[in-house]
């Protein structure tokens, strides 16, 4: 009996929904945010951390908030064998470089503790422009200080960072939380504000209402917006010294020329913020989740988290959102991926002194393209034409013999016969390399 098989409807495979594949194409930059990040940190002395993609999930609960938009709705929980621990994929990178702050005892460190990671996260989330479900994030955490000037120093880094990759289109949005004092009368004033106008809210603002209140400022349904515009101003429930620091780190960031301007309703989604918090926001209209980077302190999750207490401070970077800014503004990139120079072979003893001719190049770190599986000349003479190159290595029988390279400019069509060993250093001359 024939038995006809169901077709899967799985196929053909796609990335997961939310998602992306990053293609060759696009990597140059990737490498060209990521690369001139790393560079700037460690040049401002951070040392760089990587923890591990997913953690406990009660590290996030208590650390983000239990009843945040990110525990409640967006965690990618994880289905562990056997029970036991319960894992979660990391949403966000603070809780888990104080989590390695405290494992590790770097409080011991000279002070400010100054760390950096690059990598992945992840959030269960509707997709939408500029906002993935997997996501890429360049963070800096600070550790043990409480001066002002530490918040000014974290926004004056993304500044340099934003400014050597080329934006100019953004401003910082900066707002104060003050301490914990502070923030809960607010909550109190603000709840009350709200619950006169409850009928006019949205249902997730009605939710929030008694999980979350800090959260209802942000909302984007034009109803609550306008609530919002009515609510009462945090500052005014500030203490003196909290609208000191504040006052303080606007006047220093007006001396460095960086671009910013005070959002009262700002408050961020995490629960951990005290003190002064603030996002980057780029100037043109885009309709889509568009924040380039944020942070703010949190003074009080070290010892929240089981430490002792210790001030800190940091941000993140979204790098698929600085890379749409980046075409966005049209920034020429300083990097190429276009190859320099092709090596075409001729014959089998010459396909292995093309490849240790090609690991020369590489370590002189000449870009060279190849098609060291191809037979004959003219199909890899008509790759390096499609390619673009100038120079043209070409390795044959003879060659093999007498340790030398034929060196073919593709624009002329002249070539010359050329020592092996001298073969980096005459490319390099002609290419214009730096030594």
């Amino acid at each position: 009996m024939v038995v006809a098989r169901k077709k899967n409807v799985l196929f053909p495979v796609q990335a997961p929904r939310g998602t992306q594949d990053i293609l060759p194409q696009e990597q140059k930059y990737w490498e060209y945010v990521v690369e001139t990040s790393k560079m700037i940190l460690r040049g401002w002395d951070f040392k760089r951390i990587d923890t591990p993609i997913f953690e406990e999930t009660a590290l996030f609960t208590r650390a983000v908030g239990e009843q945040t938009d990110i525990v409640t709705k967006e965690l990618f929980e994880l289905k562990v064998r056997g029970g036991g621990a319960h894992y979660s994929m990391r949403p966000e990178g603070t809780a888990a470089a104080v989590r390695a702050y405290i494992e590790h005892g770097l409080r011991s460190w000279y002070k400010p503790v100054k760390l950096f990671y690059v990598g992945p996260f992840f959030r269960y989330d509707r997709p939408q422009a500029g906002r993935w479900r997997q996501f890429h994030q360049v963070g800096v955490e600070m550790f043990g200080s409480k001066a002002y000037v530490t918040d000014v120093e974290v926004m004056y880094v993304a500044h340099v960072i934003l400014q050597q990759l080329g934006l100019e289109e953004y401003s910082f949005h900066v707002n104060s939380l003050g301490g914990a004092d502070d923030r809960g009368e607010y909550i109190k004033v603000l709840g009350d504000h709200y619950r006169r106008n409850r009928n006019k809210l949205c249902r997730e603002c009605k939710r929030r209402l008694t999980t979350n209140p800090l959260r209802m400022l942000d909302c984007k349904e034009e109803k609550c917006q306008q609530v919002a515009n009515t609510a009462p101003l945090i500052f005014d429930h500030l203490s003196e010294e909290a609208k000191k620091c504040f006052q303080q780190v606007l006047v220093v960031l007006e001396g460095l020329g960086v671009p910013h301007e005070v959002q009262p309703s700002l408050v961020r989604g995490l629960d951990y913020y005290t003190g002064v918090v603030w996002e980057v926001q780029p100037k043109r209209e885009s309709g889509s989740q568009s924040s380039l980077a944020g942070g703010g302190r949190y003074d009080g999750l070290v010892k929240e988290l089981g430490g002792r207490d210790t001030s800190a401070v940091g941000f993140s970077l979204g790098v698929e959102r600085v890379i749409e800014c980046l075409k966005d503004e049209g920034v020429e990139l300083t990097t190429t991926e276009s190859p320099q120079v092709f090596v075409a072979q001729l014959g089998e003893m010459a396909k292995m002194a093309a490849l240790k001719v090609m690991r020369s190049l590489q370590e002189s770190q000449i870009h060279f393209a190849e098609s060291v599986d191809r037979e004959g000349m003219q199909p890899q003479l008509k790759l390096a034409a499609r390619l673009g190159v100038k120079w043209v290595v070409i390795v044959g029988q003879k060659e093999v013999l007498d340790k030398t390279v034929i060196l073919r400019n593709m624009t002329s069509g002249m070539q010359e016969v050329v020592a092996q060993d001298d073969l980096c250093d005459e490319l390099s001359r002609r290419l214009n390399l730096p030594e």
